[in-house]
């Protein structure tokens, strides 16, 4: 039987419920995805531009023989504060470009075809003001297909990080996920490429290294069985050598595809010159080659590569270990071990002595602790 209290109970939730919609004017779309802004695909996408008072940010997607990649520009405006009965200065700009790595293609992903969460409804001057609309500073322009989406975008939810949003072209209010915007927002330290190679190891069917002047090939053998795979050293050209299984260069490559970029090298610090290191060569059967350029400059380490499609900056402590070993991996040679730091064994004394031109112990050392021949603080022979 239904108590007549539930009945009453049922009619206040949902009053309270159509009260709170009409307050916030949020009208839940049936969508079970969200609400289709740009109904276009993922190939169709040709830039995203991310605008606010104090940061630009430009992709551009470009196309090459390896495939689609995005070209980010980044224009910071920087304003310093003015001392107090001073002008303020000037603001300062900055740009810096880079290829967009992993985390730029998942974002790229969202913006073809690009999704609202839900629409709102019944929004007026005061809810524009609410919603952080009335005087938005911040857009995002999505062309795809050649058709423009832009958002402009205003203030956070109430309980979450999503954002209000008004659809410029259509003067429709929507709310959208803070993953379009928060990416873009950070982009100089999230969207940057830090790999240095685009094909995983196990699609590769040949690799090449060289430096000096000479080259080695190794080819992959049973590459789709990461258990059973081996590369083979292949004879050089015009000798009696045999190809032979080579572990040595295995592990150096799985060191080697480890190397991660550090930062893109802006067009005004490009080095005039640098002195090349090693090539790194990978060849996919049905697809370009790709190769890799390691060069230095005294202590900066730069690599450039068909992935990157840039000039890079390398971490020293990263890369020097592996060139240092090039020169062994190309002549068949193990390289030499690596020197290890000694640290004293468990439970042994700490080291007596001092600096150059000091007893080899404090004062006060007791006396089966202090060196043969070292007399006692109560032996010492006053001066004079």
């Amino acid at each position: 039987m239904i108590r007549p209290w539930m009945i009453f109970g049922g009619v206040l939730a949902l009053s309270l419920g159509a009260s709170w919609m009409r307050l916030t004017g949020d009208e839940i779309t049936e969508e079970k995805d969200g609400v289709v802004l740009l109904a276009e695909k993922p190939d169709a996408l040709t830039s995203v531009a991310y605008t606010s008072a104090d940061l630009d940010v430009l992709v551009e997607m470009r196309s090459d023989a390896l495939g689609r990649y995005g070209w980010v520009t980044v224009t910071d405006h920087k304003q310093k504060k003015a001392k107090e009965g001073e002008a303020p200065p000037p603001v300062e700009t900055k740009i810096t470009i880079f290829k967009a790595g992993s985390a730029g293609d998942k974002l790229l992903d969202l913006m073809a075809p690009m999704r609202a969460m839900r629409e709102l409804t019944g929004v007026d001057e005061q809810k524009l003001g609410t919603f952080g609309l009335k005087d938005s500073v911040s857009s995002l322009a999505v062309t795809a297909g050649g058709t423009t989406a832009t958002l402009d975008l205003g203030g956070e939810t109430y309980g979450a990080k999503d954002l209000y949003a008004r659809y410029r072209e259509t003067t429709r209010y929507y709310v959208v996920d803070d993953e379009l915007i928060k990416p873009l927002k950070f982009a100089a330290t999230r969207l940057p490429e830090r790999n240095l190679f685009g094909a995983p190891i196990e699609t590769i069917d040949r690799v090449s290294l060289g430096q000096g002047g000479k080259t080695v090939v190794w080819t992959q053998h049973n590459k789709e069985d990461r258990n059973a795979d081996w590369w083979e050293r292949m004879p050089t050209p015009g000798t009696d050598e045999v190809g032979k299984k080579d572990e040595t260069f295995a592990n150096w490559l799985e060191k080697g595809l480890k190397l991660k970029s550090q930062s893109y090298v802006q067009t005004a610090d490009v080095p005039a010159t640098t002195a090349p290191v090693f090539d790194l060569t990978f060849s996919i059967t049905g697809k370009p080659d790709e190769t890799l350029r390691v060069t230095r400059l005294e202590d900066s380490w730069y690599a450039t590569s068909d992935f990157t499609r840039g000039l890079v900056k390398l971490t020293k402590s990263t890369v020097e270990d592996t060139a240092d070993e090039v020169d062994d991996i190309i002549e068949g040679r193990e390289p030499p071990p690596k020197e290890k730091k000694t640290l004293p064994e468990a439970g042994a004394p700490p080291p007596i002595g001092g600096p150059p031109g000091m007893p080899p112990g404090p004062p006060g050392m007791p006396p089966h602790m202090r060196p043969p021949g070292l007399p006692s603080p109560g032996k010492l022979k006053a001066p004079g």
